[in-house]
């Protein structure tokens, strides 16, 4: 059971945490896309137009942030998901080097080259957890409101062994605080109901999981039928099953 916290391999399960950003560039924040399908004809589009190749911060941010959501809910075969990752990666270093000081790029960087790395294996991730967490960390010192860097963090802190960083208090106040700046943000609660399960507090899992099941985002919901609320059903069963737990006992 202790193995699961100290493989380098599951830090990575941030392919769960990298690539759900709430809507990364602000701008997207009131438009709920539903299906996979409109992100690939837009993909489709900018590659068309050259988009990668732009020297438009927010045009290449935007480009980045559709490999991320499409290689982590979109594309099934590794290879394809892989190949997203990469593309985003590379876009959003192009971005990096044309605006230092966007948190978007600091994010869309580490999420699309973590999600890579951890289908590549435990060597590259290896390679690249410093810069990850250097991305990460310079996310939140430019917007220390920044949803999706706190769940990366935190998730960095909870999974990682302690002589590489790992903190579990560290961990679950950057969850909290994710889940307090966005109360729609499925993947961080989702995180966090994992928190309060491994250490024991399964009324409060309860509690953060009841939540993503009946509370849809008001963007990218497709991530959320396909992924999201699939996930927090499984671990509320296993709650009940595994663990005995009467439901019924947890306030709304």
């Amino acid at each position: 059971m202790m193995s699961r916290y100290v493989g380098l391999g599951v830090l990575l399960l941030m392919v769960g945490i990298f690539c759900c950003p709430r809507g990364v560039l602000k701008a997207e924040d009131s438009i709920d896309r539903q299906f996979p399908v409109d992100l690939e004809r837009e993909l489709e589009s900018l590659v068309r137009d050259g988009t990668a190749y732009s020297k438009d911060p927010d045009r290449l941010l935007r480009l980045a942030s559709l490999y991320l959501d499409l290689g982590y809910g979109g594309y099934v075969e590794r290879e394809k998901k892989v190949a997203a990752f990469q593309e985003g990666a590379w876009v959003a270093q192009k971005a990096l080097d044309l605006r230092e000081s966007s948190a978007d790029a600091h994010f869309l960087y580490a999420a699309n080259l973590g999600s890579a790395a951890e289908l590549q294996g435990l060597v590259i991730v290896a390679l690249n957890l410093q810069q990850l967490k250097d991305h990460v960390h310079r996310a939140l010192e430019l917007d220390e409101r920044y949803v999706p860097a706190h769940h990366m963090l935190g998730r960095m802190y909870e999974e990682l062994p302690w002589f590489l960083g790992g903190n579990q208090k560290a961990a679950v106040e950057h969850l909290k605080t994710a889940v307090s700046l966005d109360v729609l943000y499925a993947p961080a609660r989702l995180d966090l109901a994992r928190w309060y399960m491994k250490h024991g507090q399964h009324g409060e899992a309860v509690r953060e999981l009841t939540l993503v099941v009946e509370t849809p985002p008001l963007t990218k919901r497709w991530i959320w039928e396909r992924i999201h609320r699939p996930e927090a059903q499984a671990l509320l069963q296993q709650i009940v099953t595994q663990e005995g737990f009467d439901r019924s006992r947890v306030n709304p």
